[in-house]
């Protein structure tokens, strides 16, 4: 007799046999004999071959930017082109993660390297192979954070201050070409009229860059109220900054901005200790695709430099069916920046100046003007931007050696093109 156990064993022993029998010549013919054995091979390449995460805990996103471009540049005696990479937003790969501890708090990270062989604002006439302060991999972002959504997020580790990027408002996607920051072709060395080079760039006005630099810090986000935020920001004894971030629709507009604050003692140097109050807005009228920007950097380093007053204006046009791949941005620039935001250019190195019998001296003061105009091109399909510009750097200096001198202008031509992943 069989017991009540056995007979559900049987049952299912035969029932299973039965759907083998039914689905065995299918495998077979999709997988050949031993399609256990395809499977397994199949499974152990996957496995080698595809990123996995640590956990299942975190959810991580990868991401990134390839942006690189050729500038040509006169600089009244000599011209030449370059292959570069785009420093204004250069190519970069992230990795970010984040994971839900409850309905109301989150945490995550943030790890971003930026991949930069050559600099398209380090580049000079005698060396088109220059790399940044940190190498090729320059480290961006290695930090994590907690947020509540009721009291806003905090950051801890190296990142973005208050202030990074907030005189780069754009509204209109503009901004692969046309940036308040200078920083392509900005280390071109400026020629006297008569063709002796000098070593003196564009750069002894912004300081190299206007943009306020990442670094270890502790950051608040507060959360976003009517399109604004508040952003407060200390570390490395002792910096520290706020700012207010702005980006809503009003009506037909599209406003984005900001403005912020910062005091900066971090360094033996006194040069190095600035007091600093900058900041940009963007407005698009939608309907139109009329747009405006504007932005500022007022600079007050503690002495040895005079103060830097820097102001940037850029506008033009969108038009969103020039082309059937996507919108294209037409627009034209200028910026003006007084005062000596930069080093002694006595010290600037990869220049024969003194051999071609210039000495600068110290820069007493100095006046930079910007003009130039471009187009940028979006391609929504390839996360891309394809791009051209050209800008003219006009120099006035006044150096403790030489005087009051008679600079020719440095005219430059740039295209480039940046996909995003």
């Amino acid at each position: 007799m069989l017991t009540k156990r056995t007979g559900y064993h049987r049952i299912i022993g035969a029932a299973t046999a039965a759907l083998l029998a039914s689905v065995a010549p299918s495998y077979a013919a999709d997988l050949g004999g031993d399609c256990c054995a395809d499977l397994e091979e199949r499974i152990a390449e996957l496995e080698a071959t595809t990123a996995r995460k640590g956990n299942r805990k975190v959810s991580v996103q990868v991401s990134g930017q390839i942006h690189t471009g050729v500038l040509f540049f006169d600089d009244g005696d000599e011209s030449n082109a370059l292959v570069t990479d785009q420093d204004n937003t250069a190519s970069r790969f992230r990795f970010i993660g984040s994971a839900k501890i409850n309905p109301e708090w989150s945490a995550g990270f943030w790890l971003e390297v930026e991949v930069d062989v050559s600099a398209s604002n380090l580049v000079t006439q005698f060396n088109d192979d220059v790399v940044g302060a940190g190498g090729a991999l320059n480290l961006r972002q290695a930090n994590w954070w907690i947020e509540s959504k009721q009291l806003g997020r905090i950051t801890v580790g190296q990142g973005s201050p208050a202030n990074d990027d907030i005189i780069l408002a754009d509204a209109a996607g503009a901004g692969p070409a046309a940036f308040a920051d200078q920083l392509i072709g900005n280390s071109l060395f400026f020629r006297q009229s008569n063709g002796v080079i000098t070593n003196l760039s564009s750069g002894i006005v912004t300081g190299g860059s206007l943009d306020t630099a990442r670094r270890n810090l502790v950051r608040y986000d507060s959360p976003i109220f009517q399109g604004a935020k508040f952003v407060a920001t200390w570390g490395e004894d002792d910096f520290w900054d706020v700012a207010i971030w702005y980006a809503n629709k009003l009506g037909d507009f599209k406003i984005v901005g900001g403005i912020g604050y910062s005091q900066d003692t971090d360094g033996f140097a006194p040069s190095l200790r600035t007091e600093e109050f900058k900041g940009s807005i963007s407005i698009l009228h939608e309907p139109s695709g009329l747009f405006g920007s504007f932005a500022f950097d007022r600079r007050e380093p503690a002495r040895v430099h005079e103060a830097l007053d820097y102001y940037y204006f850029n506008g033009g046009i969108v038009v969103p069916k020039l082309l059937p791949v996507g919108k294209t941005v037409f627009y034209g620039e200028y910026a003006n920046g007084q005062g000596f935001g930069g080093q002694n250019p006595a010290v600037a190195g990869n220049n024969p100046a003194a051999a071609n019998g210039f000495a600068s001296g110290i820069v007493l003061d100095a006046e930079l003007t910007i003009w130039g105009f471009g187009v940028v091109q979006h391609i929504p399909a390839a996360e891309m931007e394809i791009y051209a510009l050209y800008k003219t750097f006009d120099l006035d200096a006044r150096t403790t050696n030489q005087g009051a001198l008679d600079l020719d202008s440095i005219d430059i031509v740039y295209t480039g093109a940046r996909i995003k992943f």
